[in-house]
């Protein structure tokens, strides 16, 4: 039993462990590539096809 105990124990620490270390890997691209995205939301404006032809 104190084997399964400790089994569970430490899967939970290491999931633990690794989401923390997803979130802040996540947070710190976010800040670091704030004008990036900007910019990504700028260009993906729909924009009209003035080629497309007309019917």
């Amino acid at each position: 039993m104190k084997l399964i105990n400790f089994a569970i124990k430490s899967a939970f620490v290491t999931g633990a462990l690794t989401a923390g270390a997803f979130i802040t890997g996540a947070t710190i691209g976010m800040l670091v590539n704030k004008e990036k995205v900007f910019d990504k939301f700028k260009k993906m404006q729909i924009k009209k096809n003035k080629s497309a032809s007309t019917k």
